[in-house]
């Protein structure tokens, strides 16, 4: 299943991961993630409040 690939490629805390299917995504647990987005990843656009959480983070100025 992708959601297990992404994971371990990933890590479970990765936006990547949180959002790969919409089937699984959790909007409770990835919204308070967002709420604030500091920094955006290079390889998927993904935005997050803490660079933990994306593959490769580059701060959004």
């Amino acid at each position: 299943m992708l959601v297990e690939r992404v994971t371990e490629c990933c890590g479970e805390n990765k936006m990547c991961a949180l959002t790969c299917c919409s089937c699984s995504m959790d909007l409770k647990r990835i919204k308070p993630m967002v709420n604030n987005s500091k920094f955006i990843c290079k390889v998927c656009g993904h935005v997050a409040n803490k660079k933990e959480n994306l593959c490769q983070p580059t701060p959004i100025e």
